[in-house]
């Protein structure tokens, strides 16, 4: 009977036992899982709060993107109003007049691109001018025509051919063959020429019976011509450097605004030769180098009234 007893007291504080630990690890876990919870719960409240300044980003970028693209428009808009404006200008003949206190050279290069061409850009590029090529429509060189603008040049129209029987055979072959070329020039360079020169000038003899209605009918396109007031005189072969810097400083002397005629044509050695001492003569006797660009009254280079 005493053994018995003792056998029930053991059980029972084994049994005791067992609820007392069962008790204490079902604390441990209650205790763990609400701590575990609030971790949880610690974490969606962080991730939701990542979330929405993500959100709060995006709709910031999205709202920026917006207003640049907004901007971008605008700016795009404003240029075709400006352009329309110009062209509206040149077809009635209003142009943008030069500063008569202020001593100008254009210096204006013909018959090109060439071989030579990218040789008269580096010169330019080494004395930080620029000039404006009177181009042709010659499509083996359409890295040149690309270099001309990329260095900061501005390039205008020729004819596409320079043959004068093929350009001066009527007005409506002188367009022809100017659309060639224009054509070709915005296709490449992504520029539009609103100038253009007569080959030979708009008193030469094959074309001056045309020149007057032709420049009539350009102008309505909101194209203007330019001849020139220097030359340096390389329309002979019989050029040479020292002719060409004898000839500069005679034919300029006195001239405010100039509008210097050479040619970057391959056989155009010589000129590429004095080109570097002609620009330090106008730059040493005060003058600014332009571009014939946008609209600018050129009529003080022009051959005939029209």
């Amino acid at each position: 009977m005493k053994n018995t007893r003792k056998r029930a007291t053991i059980v029972l504080g084994a049994i005791a036992c067992i609820i007392a630990v069962s008790v204490v690890t079902n604390i441990i876990l209650a205790v763990n899982l609400k701590s575990e919870k609030n971790k949880t719960g610690k974490y969606t409240t962080e991730i939701n709060k990542l979330k929405k300044e993500k959100e709060s980003l995006a709709a910031q970028g999205e709202s920026e993107a917006a207003k640049e693209e907004q901007a971008e428009s605008e700016k795009e808009s404003l240029a075709a109003k400006n352009e329309e404006l110009e062209s509206t200008a040149r077809m009635n003949g209003i142009r943008e007049p030069l500063d008569e206190n202020e001593k100008i050279v254009f210096l204006t290069f013909d018959d090109g691109p060439s071989d030579l061409t990218p040789e008269y850009l580096n010169v330019l590029k080494s004395y930080g001018v620029n000039a404006t090529f009177f181009v042709t429509y010659q499509p083996d060189y359409e890295d040149t025509y690309k270099q001309i603008i990329n260095d900061g040049n501005v390039i205008q129209i020729h004819t596409a051919t320079h043959d004068y029987d093929t350009v001066y055979a009527s007005v409506e072959s002188y367009m022809n063959d100017f659309n060639t070329a224009y054509d070709y020039v915005c296709q490449v360079t992504g520029t539009k020429p609103t100038y253009f020169r007569f080959p030979g000038g708009s008193t030469s003899s094959y074309g001056k019976s045309l020149a007057p209605e032709i420049a009539r009918q350009m102008r309505a396109k909101g194209f203007d011509f330019v001849d020139w007031n220097v030359s340096v005189g390389d329309g002979s072969n019989k050029a040479t450097k020292d002719s060409i810097l004898q000839k500069v400083p005679k034919e300029s002397e006195g001239r405010k605004h100039i509008v210097l005629l050479a040619h970057d044509s391959a056989t155009k050695a010589e000129t590429l030769a004095a080109l570097p001492q002609v620009i330090e003569y106008y730059r040493d006797n005060g003058y600014t180098f332009k571009v014939i660009d946008n609209n600018i009254d050129m009529s003080f280079a022009q051959f005939i009234d029209y």
